[in-house]
Order: structure tokens, then sequence, then C-alpha cells
């Protein structure tokens, strides 16, 4: 195995250690990830970890503007948008804050705004991310002082850019080596906007931070759906994760072959 991929993998059994007391009510073995992808087949989504430095309302009471320190990935080009993923991890609960997408009249400077060494995210439409695999759930116009007190003096945010662009949190219950690669398996509860994107484009961008430090690594990789006959063990180690918290059985089960790992860390 690449020695890339070998440190990858070390870090991953570390952060089952870790992360263990961030998640007490759940006891079982696992590693919280980020899922990043897109809608459209054969993209990456261009991902970034950023410091907060504010979170503002906009004039109008139902946008959110998100002050970043350093640049994001990169810019966004016609049809894509940048998404904002602000996690309070301990609670599961956080927010995932979407620009409109540039395109015939939106430019963009509808998107974002360059201030000295600072970038301003202008979100257009605000999602809230329960933070379990099974309880996953969205909700349109959240109230700013919502956004507020729920995730006030978080340091850290992960920034993406794409069309459709989405960020969301998935528990990994069971990883392996298979061929010189590593595999993640996780669990899904329901069918929202990362499923819609995979049922289009299966590449992702799957990152695994210390949750402390918000550092660690970005791995590539490909996603499928398997049967549970397929791996009977990851589908146990899923099954085992869900009971842990409380969340019923999953309805879908997914493997990510990781084809490519690179170290990734806060900018500014």
């Amino acid at each position: 195995m690449a020695s890339d991929l070998q440190g990858f993998l070390t870090f991953l059994e570390e952060q089952k250690a870790k992360q263990a007391s961030h998640f007490p009510t759940v006891k079982f073995d696992k590693v919280l990830s980020f899922m990043a992808t897109t809608s459209v087949s054969g993209t990456w989504n261009a991902v970034s970890v950023n410091r907060i430095r504010a979170l503002e309302p906009a004039a109008s009471g139902r946008e959110l503007r998100i002050t970043l320190t350093g640049p994001i990935a990169r810019r966004p080009q016609k049809g894509e948008c940048v998404t904002v993923h602000v996690t309070r991890v301990e609670q599961y609960q956080g927010y995932q804050v979407k620009t409109k997408t540039l395109g015939a009249g939106t430019a963009e400077a509808d998107l974002l705004e360059q201030k000295d060494d600072a970038l301003v995210v202008k979100g257009a439409h605000i999602f809230t991310v329960h933070h379990s695999p099974y309880t996953l759930k969205f909700f349109e116009h959240v109230p700013f002082d919502e956004v507020q007190d729920t995730v006030a003096g978080v340091r850290y945010a992960l920034a993406g850019v794409g069309e459709t662009a989405n960020i969301s949190p998935r528990f990994i219950f069971h990883h392996e080596s298979e061929a010189g690669k590593v595999v993640l398996y996780h669990g899904d509860g329901l069918a929202l906007k990362t499923y819609m994107n995979l049922k289009s484009n299966r590449q992702e961008v799957r990152l695994v931070l210390d949750l402390d430090r918000f550092q660690g690594f970005a791995a590539r990789g490909t996603v499928e759906e398997f049967a549970p006959h397929q791996h009977p063990e990851a589908y146990e180690r899923i099954c085992q994760g869900f009971a842990a918290g409380n969340w019923g059985k999953p309805s879908r089960v997914f493997r990510s072959t990781v084809e490519a790992v690179e170290p990734i860390v806060p900018v500014g």
C-alpha cells in the first residue's frame, strides 16, 4: 500500500479512540467523516477547511453571511454554487449554507465578496443538518438566531464548490484494506441531498478530520451502494453502530473505495 494511503489508514485508527470523547452516548467504534459531493458525473467537490470570523444575517433577514479566513479551494464557475458546512459535533447539529448558483443573471459578486484577507460567503439558503446517519433533516429558511445559538463559538467551517455542492456528515463504522486501497463503509437512513448527488455522480471527497484541530485528510473515492450479503461483516458493523446510536436500521449501505488522499489543514 502506498505510504500516503497507509498514513490515512493509521490516522483513521487513531481517530477511533480520539473521537470517542466527542460522542460519549454512542458507545461503538466509529469515525465521523464528511462527504463532499456534486451532481455532475466526473466532477469533484473542491473543498477547504476555513476559520470562521463572523456569522451575520443579511439585510433581508432570510440569508446568512459567513466571513471566512483565507481563500476557498477555488472560485465557482457557471452552474456551480458554494456551500459552507458549520457543525457543533457534540450536539449532532450543524448547518449547511449555500449560495445562489452562478449563471444567467447571477454574478460572482452575488455569491462571494473579498474583504482584505477574508472572504464573505453570501448564503442564500440555510439547511439544518442533524448529525446522525438516520435522522438527517433539512429545513429551509432557518432563523438566524437559531443558527447563532447552535454554532456560536465554533471555530472552523468546511467549504465546497461545485454543481449542487453538498457536504454532509457520515459515521464510518467499518474500514478495511483491499488490493492496496482503503475502503470505507457507512449507512444512510434517508435518501436526501447526498444520495441524490450520488445517483448522478459517484465521486466523492471524504474529509476525515481531527475534531479538535480540524486537520486531517481529504480522500478522493468512488461510492457504491451494496447489498448486505455482499459484505456481511461491514453490514453487521454498520447495523451495530446504528443500534448504538438508537437510529434503527440503515435503509441503504455504501462503500467508498479511496483512490487518493492528501493532507488538509485550516486555511489562514
